[in-house]
């Protein structure tokens, strides 16, 4: 494997070379570049000693070869790599073992170009993890026949309320759209101490950690700036043909717009933030 360095030396010597060395080198500077970027990168993007036809006939066969993907229903085009897809804002790009790499639709790679808040947050989360036993549970609990489980509401630094289930799974649902936490170090101390102050309201020796918790579905938002005057409140819900959901919305008590879509992780929250956490160092 070539150093960048190297790949930087040859790239200025390619620009009157002809035939596959040409190509081989326009390829190299290409993803050299989306490394160096580290985001999601259009043919503006590339600038250097290559002409915007030559760099066009260059991604194509690196996008045949998986090497770089396409964010769909974008103009102008912008393109990924492959290792970037678990990214939460490139949540578009799913592994389809009948077609390779399948995209589809990205509702907040749209607002990117906006001037909005450049950090993604989540709210509305639910997590889940498995205990031994339910004999823990007091009269401070009340029993749902509908979902066979036990409910409880805790007023804690956000509203949190706990189910427990007879299959003694617990379900923790986190209420935080008007202060949702941030995906950064910040976000996760936030979110951590809020999910240590819910294991220490259980009272429970078989609860386990919060970082082991399986994060089953969180609302991933971007907003806009704080919006003056205010307006009529509005709501916009979209539907792919994966079934994602994704919504646009402006509420008073916010005053701001929200981009949002709705996200399944289904890892554990020490394994979604270190994604997260680590997407800036190039993983």
């Amino acid at each position: 494997m070539k150093s960048k360095k190297e790949i930087a030396q040859r790239v200025p010597l390619s620009v009157d070379d002809k035939g596959s060395d040409k190509k081989v080198c326009c390829s190299e500077f290409i993803l050299s570049r989306a490394k160096q970027l580290n985001r999601a990168f259009s043919y503006l993007d590339l600038k250097g000693p290559f002409k915007y036809a030559t760099l066009r006939n260059n991604v194509s066969p690196l996008r045949k070869d998986g090497k770089v993907l396409k964010l769909p229903e974008e103009n102008p085009a912008r393109f990924i790599l492959p290792e970037w897809s678990s990214r939460p804002e490139y949540s578009c790009v799913q592994r389809n073992d009948m077609k390779g790499m399948g995209v589809k639709f990205d509702f907040l790679s749209f607002l990117e170009g906006l001037s909005w808040d450049r950090v993604l947050a989540v709210h509305a989360l639910k997590l889940s993890f498995a205990v031994y036993s339910l004999g823990w549970l007091d009269s401070g609990w009340k029993y749902d026949k509908s979902s066979h489980s036990w409910r409880r509401r805790f007023e804690l630094s956000y509203p949190v309320s706990v189910q427990c289930f007879d299959t003694d799974t617990v379900l923790v649902s986190v209420k935080s759209s008007a202060r949702p936490f941030r995906l950064d170090f910040d976000g996760l101390l936030s979110l951590t101490s809020l999910l240590g102050e819910v294991r220490a309201c259980l009272r429970a020796p078989c609860i386990p950690r919060p970082s082991t918790w399986i994060v089953v579905q969180w609302h991933l938002n971007r907003d806009s700036e704080e919006i003056s005057g205010g307006g009529l409140d509005f709501h916009l819900t979209f539907r792919d043909f994966f079934n994602d959901i994704a919504r646009f919305y402006y509420k008073h008590k916010l005053n701001k717009v929200r981009a949002e879509a709705v996200q399944s992780p289904k890892r554990s929250l020490k394994e979604v933030f270190e994604s997260i956490l680590n997407r800036d160092q190039g993983e």
